[in-house]
């Protein structure tokens, strides 16, 4: 007996309800496809009706061209569309839709309702269809304009419904999704009903700014920066926050290719690595951004939910995005402004007490400050605030290898005997090193506070680099070469960068089948041993696999500085204490360390004045 085949081709209501979970995951992919094609039908006016959060019904109705019954008949049936007709049309892709998916996906798993009707139709014509099954096609009374309906969302794919969340959260990613079309289209009016009560109301006609102001809310949005940039082939326009405006995730960036919000990693990379050394790496920009390219240069036939782009160029468009976004921060010159805040135990009232005779002189003493700084807390990315040991403290520490070695080759600075160092500088500002850990610069503003260390990495990291542009590097050759066994994918990965890690005065040559042979390290880390080194950059390089040119580079000069520079607990000599301010004030735009950390603080003469109530 023959064996028989196991091979079947699937019914159309299976091969629906798979092309359906590509497309629809929740209400608000519905509600997202139905904008677009109105968009795409020259809509200028939208009303969304949401029950139950969209679950129990969803309804869109708009103002475009509309369907004849001839055009609502074939508009559920899969790949049918009016926005391609040719493999060529594919390559210069400029509607929202193309693919024909949208409304037989969402047919399939609703009990589907659209009444249309064009400009010159005497009538309106509805289409019915219950979970991919069309019931009926009949003439309905309607305005000019598609009006679609959505009904019992997966009734009928009970595996499928248990995924979806609370009607709250279903409503808040319907509200998500309206505002990314909305952000993206400033000439769209729209009105957001949910259980017949209005959520959101946005008129028409205004510019970005101001639409980004409704959407973002005011207060973010007067801070932003404006910035656009490039060709008419690839240009940019953003409205980005300033370093001091930071969020704890990402919901606040919204990226738009020629109109279409997408989710791309590029981009994404473009936006990150614009802020690099700005903020602290946990920390994420607001950033609104436009792109516009020309359609043929970017793919956007990747997924079903065409929330993912492929560019030809990639390179192109990252560079200038990031470009565009950092020479923008750069020019932005506020400083960071010092938070004053309440200890916790100063907002409790305190008992009254009976005023007492002011002591005598015997009991007077001037406050000293301490001879060692132990923070509450350790920074994140770089760590340089540690508890100094008391044998540290207690007498006079001599300069080390490590800061002899640096303040030779990198005009670094040394550790000082002398205590809390109070001076003028040129004749001018009085210049202070407080517990060992923070520089105070007297200005006309107030008080500035610069972390010593913070500010000495990045004066390290801008000399590695430049050293690493000018290719001279500065490196110690080992007595000893050292061996270090990695597998193929870290040794192939390590070499592939051999002439970049050259360049700071890494020197690494292939050793036998999978290993490395470290033949000379940089001077500012001669101490380090060639296996710890090999591990940082593999490390760096591990997380800018993706990009090429100087950013692993930057990655890896920013941990060795973060390394050599000095530490919290380190008192400087009254000439080092000059040097770093004087470099500070010759640099005023690099702001922070390269990890992110504030190189600066102002006490402006009004914080303090408001502090010692000496004003309201």
């Amino acid at each position: 007996m023959a064996d028989v085949g196991v091979i079947r081709r699937l019914s159309e209501t299976v091969a629906n309800r798979i092309a359906a979970g590509e497309v629809i995951e929740r209400p608000a992919s519905i509600l997202k496809e139905l904008l677009e094609n109105a968009l795409d039908a020259g809509a200028r006016n939208v009303e969304v009706r949401l029950d139950g959060g969209g679950i129990r019904s969803l309804a869109v109705r708009d103002d475009g061209v509309g369907m004849d019954e001839e055009d609502l008949s074939m508009c559920v049936l899969p790949h049918a569309t009016s926005k391609v007709s040719s493999v060529e049309d594919l390559f210069r892709i400029a509607s929202f839709g193309f693919r024909g998916e949208a409304l037989p996906s969402i047919a399939s798993v609703t009990d589907l309702s659209i009444v249309s009707r064009r400009k010159d139709a005497v009538h309106a014509s509805e289409l019915r269809v219950s979970y991919g099954r069309i019931q009926a096609l009949s003439p309905a009374a309607g305005p000019v304009g598609t009006t679609v309906t959505c009904r019992g969302l997966f009734a009928e794919v009970p595996a499928r419904l248990k995924f979806l969340r609370q009607e709250r959260t279903e409503l808040a990613q319907c509200t998500d999704s309206l505002t990314n079309i909305l952000l993206g289209e400033p000439e769209l009016a729209a009105k957001l009903y949910h259980e017949d009560r209005l959520v959101l109301e946005v008129p028409a006609g205004e510019s970005r700014a101001e639409r980004i102001a409704l959407l973002l809310g005011e207060p973010i949005a007067k801070r932003l920066l404006h910035c656009r940039g490039g060709t008419p082939a690839l240009s940019f326009e953003a409205w980005i926050g300033p370093p001091d405006l930071v969020k704890h995730n990402s919901e606040y960036q919204h990226v738009f290719l020629n109109g279409r919000m997408i989710r791309d990693r590029s981009l994404a990379f473009a936006i990150k690595d614009a802020w690099r050394g700005l903020i602290m790496p946990k920390e994420h920009p607001v950033a609104v951004l436009f792109v516009e390219i020309d359609p043929a240069q970017v793919d956007v036939n990747v997924h079903p939910r065409k929330l993912e782009v492929r560019f030809r160029d990639r390179d192109a468009v990252v560079g200038l995005v990031r470009a565009g976004l950092r020479a923008r921060l750069d020019t932005h010159a506020a400083p960071r402004a010092l938070r004053m805040q309440e200890r916790p135990e100063d907002t409790v009232a305190a008992p009254e007490r009976k005023a007492t005779p002011i002591p005598g002189a015997e009991s007077v003493r001037v406050f000293e400050p301490p001879t060692s700084y132990s923070p509450r807390e350790a920074a994140p990315a770089c760590a340089p605030n540690r508890a100094v040991p008391a044998e540290r403290t207690a007498a006079s520490p001599a300069p080390t290898a490590r800061h002899q070695s640096v303040g030779h080759r990198c005009g670094a600075l040394r550790p000082s005997a002398s205590g809390p160092a109070l001076f003028e500088a040129q004749g001018n500002p009085q210049i202070m090193q407080a517990h060992a850990a923070w520089i105070l610069v007297e200005s006309e503003e107030g008080i500035t506070i610069l972390d010593q260390h913070a500010l000495h990495e990045r004066r390290l990291y801008e000399e590695l680099l430049e050293r690493f542009r000018r290719a001279e590097p500065e490196s110690q050759t080992l007595l000893v070469p050292e061996t270090v066994d990695l597998s193929a994918a870290e040794q192939a990965r390590l070499l592939a960068a051999e002439q970049d890690l050259a360049a700071l005065g890494l020197v690494v040559e292939p050793f036998g089948r999978t290993s490395v042979v470290v033949r000379a390290v940089p001077l500012l880390l001669a101490r380090q041993s060639g296996a710890d080194l090999v591990d940082e950059v593999l490390a760096s390089l591990a997380e800018e696999r993706e990009l090429s040119g100087l950013q692993p580079v930057e990655k890896l000069a920013a941990n060795m500085a973060c390394r050599a520079a000095v530490r919290f607990g380190d008192r400087l000599p009254e000439s080092e204490l000059k040097a770093l301010v004087e470099w500070w004030r010759a640099h005023p735009l690099l702001r922070n360390c390269p990890h992110g950390r504030p190189v600066a603080a102002v006490l402006t003469l009004s914080d303090l004045e408001l502090q010692f109530l000496r004003k309201k």
